[in-house]
C-alpha cells in the first residue's frame, strides 16, 4: 500500500494539496464578480437584432462573434499555480487583473488555449 499523505489542514481533515485547491477556488469564483471582467465584456459587445440574445462578443483567437454564453473572460498571462503561500501573492495579483491582462475568448478557443498552457507547464515542469 502506498504511503499516506499527511492531513495537516483544517483541523488534520485536508492535505496541503485540498487546502490550497480550496483557497484557489474560492479567489476564482470571487474573480468572477471582479468590476474589470465586465468592463472587459462591455467594451467589445455589440447589439444584435433578430436573435433571442441581445449582445453578441468576438472571440479574440478566432474572430467570430457569439452570445454571452458561450463566450469566457481569458487570461493572456495565466494567473499560475497556487499551491503554497509563496504562490499567493503572484497568483492574486494576475487573477485580479487589469483589462490588459484580460481577452475575451470563444469556449472552444478558450479550452484549446488553456490545454496549451497546461501542456507547456507540464513539459516545463518535466524538463
Amino acid at each position: 500500500m502506498g504511503k499516506r499523505v499527511p492531513r495537516t489542514h483544517a483541523g488534520g481533515t485536508w492535505t496541503k494539496s485540498q487546502y490550497f485547491s480550496f483557497i484557489r477556488g474560492a479567489l476564482r469564483k470571487a474573480a468572477t464578480r471582479y468590476p474589470v471582467k465586465h468592463q472587459v465584456l462591455d467594451s467589445v459587445k455589440k447589439l444584435v437584432k433578430g436573435k433571442r440574445h441581445r449582445f453578441e462578443y468576438p472571440c479574440a483567437a478566432c474572430g467570430d462573434w457569439f452570445k454571452r454564453a458561450d463566450v469566457e473572460v481569458d487570461h493572456i498571462k495565466p494567473a499560475g499555480s497556487l499551491k503554497d503561500y509563496d504562490d499567493l501573492p503572484a497568483f492574486t495579483r494576475t487573477l485580479f487583473c487589469e483589462e490588459d491582462n484580460l481577452q475575451v475568448l470563444c469556449k472552444p478557443c478558450h479550452n484549446d488555449k488553456t490545454q496549451r498552457e497546461r501542456k507547456a507547464a507540464k513539459e516545463a515542469k518535466n524538463g
